[in-house]
């Protein structure tokens, strides 16, 4: 007999009943406000590198495996510690990561 097996997204679900739609690696995805990136990306089938992250531990950043892209922003952000923001534009592989 085997257990079925749960998918850990890398953080924590978050309740909110306000959708936030944004794209990840040119895919529409729409999650509840307050998602991490890496958990958005999980739920849509895009799967992130990670270490450290969990969903049952807040995130917090340290094994700096999951960065990514974030159109207009300056630098690599951690998808695990990263909300998701509206519009956002998220690449998870790229010749600079």
């Amino acid at each position: 007999m085997s257990l079925p097996r749960e998918t850990d997204f890398g953080t924590p679900a978050r309740e909110s009943d306000t959708p936030v739609s944004l794209l990840i690696d040119g895919q529409p995805v729409c999650v509840p406000a307050g998602t991490s990136i890496m958990r958005a990306a999980g739920q849509s089938g895009c799967s992130i590198p990670k270490l450290c992250a969990t969903d049952s531990l807040e995130p917090f950043g340290s094994c700096r495996l999951c960065l990514v892209e974030v159109e207009g922003r300056k630098g690599f952000p951690a998808s695990c510690t990263t909300p998701v923001e509206a519009g956002m534009v998220v690449r998870t592989q790229t010749p600079k990561l």
